[in-house]
């Protein structure tokens, strides 16, 4: 029994959730399985909470960053097959990717101007242009981020498909965990780098490879391939990519000729004297 001045103003004999009746040695509702609070709001509570939905420090977060570095398989196999409790859901996994890239793209506006403004350079040379869409870039992130993976899904779904595994639902699942895991660790080494005085733009490139590396990693360890097998199949991955990047850019072009005349004059001549 919690002290009398820690408890609430009126027992609590039923779920606030569902309704169900709760006896006082029920600690969590048996239907719904919401926890029974009787502790009165406190700062010692308010940090406790703030923990436990926010940062999770049940270990949950922890146990999921760790392990999908050592077992991803473990993660992602033991999500798709319906674990909850053990793992860090996909989808709150990757609301703190977006949230930890926010922080990266504040800090590189607030206090790095200059790294940005080479970012939107082309050749070391500014580009008008270029720095346009790198601003969009930064203010649309978490969009951007979300509009990625269904892309990167069909990647691997296409890819793997002859070894029948997963569908393209789940391999939307595997990107969630995959795409968020690298934006999480890329991003706190790159403002360790910007921190550190480094070279941010070479980092920057640097993260392609450990993308690619990484990825091939995780779809080794859940398909159990041969080094072969993946190298393989990682090179088809790349080659999907770079012909839905071909694809993609042509359509952009094109419908900036037929929006834009004017604006694709200009982005001729930008590569002109570059």
């Amino acid at each position: 029994m919690l002290p009398e001045k820690n408890v609430t103003f009126t027992p609590v004999t039923s779920c606030l959730n569902c309704g169900n009746p709760l006896t006082d040695k029920d600690f969590f509702c048996n239907i719904c399985g919401a926890k029974k609070i009787e502790e009165r709001f406190t700062p010692k509570r308010i940090v406790k909470e703030a923990g436990e939905r926010v940062f999770n420090i049940d270990n949950t977060f922890l146990r999921t960053f760790k392990d999908l570095f050592v077992r991803p398989e473990k993660v992602i196999d033991g999500f798709l097959a319906g674990l909850r409790k053990r793992y860090f859901n996909a989808f709150s996994y990757f609301t703190i990717a977006i949230t930890i890239s926010g922080l990266q793209v504040f800090v590189l506006k607030k206090f790095y101007p200059e790294v940005v403004e080479q970012m939107g350079a082309i050749g070391g040379n500014p580009n008008a242009i270029s720095q346009a869409i790198q601003d969009s870039t930064m203010e649309y992130q978490p969009l951007i981020m979300f509009a990625t993976i269904p892309f990167l899904a069909l990647m691997g779904f296409v890819a793997f498909l002859t070894l029948r595994k997963h569908n393209y639902t789940e391999h939307l699942i595997i990107q969630l965990y995959t795409y968020s895991h690298l934006s999480i660790v890329t991003t706190l080494i790159g403002l360790t780098v910007l921190i550190a005085g480094g070279d941010y733009l070479s980092f920057g490139l640097f993260t392609v490879l450990i993308y690619i590396g990484y990825n091939a990693y995780v779809y080794k360890r859940l398909y159990q391939l041969s080094i072969k097998g993946i190298i393989l199949r990682t090179l088809f991955f790349l080659l999907l990519l770079l012909v839905l990047y071909v694809v993609i850019s042509v359509a952009v072009v094109v419908l900036t000729l037929l929006i834009d005349p004017e604006l694709f004059k200009e982005m001729i001549q930008q590569q002109q004297t570059v």
